[in-house]
Order: C-alpha cells, then structure tokens, then sequence
C-alpha cells in the first residue's frame, strides 16, 4: 500500500493574505482544502488572525483522514520573518503582527543604535529587509517580551500546536536575521547587543528532524491516527527550492513575486563582506 505524507503550505499572496493549501504526497502533490486569510486591522495595526488559520489547517486534517489513506506523517511551512509570542502556558500572545506593519521602522532605529550593519551581515549573511525578524523583536514593548515564555515562527509553531514540540527549523530562523548560518545557532552577540533573552528561542533542527506524534486531543478531533509530525523545510521559499532541485547541485533560483529575489544552491551559505547587500 502507498504510503502518504501530509503537507501544510501557507504562503502570502498579493502581500496582504495567506494562502493555505492541504494536500498529500507520494512524489506528487494533490491538493484537497485551501483557504484564504486576509491580514486583519485593529485600529491601524496589521495582524494575523492565526487561530483562525489553524481552525481550517484542522478542517484539513479531517478531509484527509476522511479519504482513509494510509499516512504517515505531517508538517508545515509558512512565509518567513512573522512570528507570534507564546506565554508560560502555551497559549498565543495576541497580537500576531504581520511583518507590514508599521511598528518595524521603530526596531530598524533601535536595531541601528546598538549593532553596525556590517556586524549583523558578517553574522548572519541575510540582507537588510525592515520586516526582518530582528526589526520586529527590537520594536516589541519590553513587558510584552519579559511575559513571553518563547518565540517561534509561523510554520514552526503551526508544528507545535500539532506535536507540543518547540523547535524553529533551520530555514525559517535564516530569515530572522539573528541565526548565524556558520555555527548553525542564534547569534548570540546579536541576542546580547538587542538584550533579547536566550530562553525565547527554542532549539534550531535541521530539516527532516521528527519532532514527535500528532497529539492526541488532536487525532481524536481529526480522525487521524498519531503520524508523526516533522519541521521539514519550514520556510516557503526554501521548500519550494529544495523540491523544484530535487537531486541537481548547482541550481539556479528566480522568485518573483511580491519580493524578487535571486541565487544559487550551495553546499554552504556564502557570507562574506563581497555578499553582503
């Protein structure tokens, strides 16, 4: 019997929504729910409702386990640099900021005041983007952040509410702008410089890492039997790379969309002062 494995995309389309697929995968993608979540506005303050996408990532669950294929495991992606904040509970700090929204010119000022640019590029290799993770963290009111318990990105805690595992696979903490890609660690010097706690940022995993089984609660609401729940290449970009490259070294990338970017895959990042934009 064919074996299937679940896969969760969300992806931001026209830069103000999110839209999420459910599908299953033996080599072929198909999907069978998709949804639409317009970024929502609470006087003037871009944010995600992410209850409400895990409530239809759920609805997909049950349509999958409906179909009665043998599956064998799950996991997501998201859009990189959003995050949300949990408390010492587990439960969702709101709100969620989208990475549009205004908030982000503050932490590029504090950002600025305390960390040379030259530094956080030698650091981490990524170019400057004001929606950058960093930006967003250094804008977070100091109270907000001493009563968050940890920090995850999108799709890795879309993984956590399914496994009850807090990790952030390597991919999506690229793109925060405080993972130094040498050590394969959150930079610690960046961490320091913005006096952002250690304890908010889970463990990094390398893609294909299991993190554990679906949980219970949930296999019982969904139908599911406990598959195993896995941070595959958790950031939509870098999952679509790695499944268009197949087994080819060397390949050429063009993204074009709301942002436009360009490069190569390498056996390691190239992070140097030559690199740095």
């Amino acid at each position: 019997m064919t074996t299937h494995y679940l896969a969760c995309d969300s992806a931001l389309r026209a830069a103000d929504s999110c839209w999420a697929r459910c599908g299953w995968q033996t080599g072929r993608w198909k999907r069978f729910i998709g949804f639409r979540t317009p970024q929502s506005r609470r006087t003037a303050r871009c944010v995600w409702d992410v209850p409400r996408l895990f409530e239809e990532l759920k609805a997909g669950l049950k349509k999958a386990a409906a179909r009665k294929l043998l599956i064998a495991g799950i996991s997501t992606d998201s859009w990189g640099v959003d995050y949300l904040l949990l408390d010492a509970q587990g439960k969702i700090m709101s709100p969620t900021f989208h990475y549009r929204d205004a908030r982000s010119t503050r932490g590029v000022a504090r950002v600025k005041a305390v960390v040379d640019w030259p530094a956080s590029s030698t650091k981490t290799g990524i170019q400057f983007m004001p929606l950058n993770t960093i930006y967003q963290l250094a804008a977070e009111p100091t109270e907000r952040l001493a009563g968050a318990a940890q920090m995850l990105m999108i799709a890795d805690a879309f993984n956590y509410f399914l496994s009850g595992a807090a990790r952030i696979e390597e991919s999506n903490a690229s793109t925060s702008q405080l993972y130094n890609p040498r050590t394969k660690q959150w930079s610690s010097r960046l961490l320091n410089a913005l006096n952002l706690s250690g304890r908010l940022f889970p463990p990094i995993v390398p893609s294909g890492t299991r993190l554990g089984q679906l949980r219970k609660e949930l296999s019982d609401e969904t139908g599911l039997p406990q598959i195993d729940v896995i941070a595959s290449c958790s950031h939509d970009t870098g999952a679509a790379v790695a499944g268009s490259a197949g087994q080819r070294r060397g390949l050429g990338v063009s993204q074009l969309g709301h942002l436009v970017a360009h490069g190569v895959e390498r056996p390691a990042p190239l992070v140097n002062d030559a690199a740095a934009i």
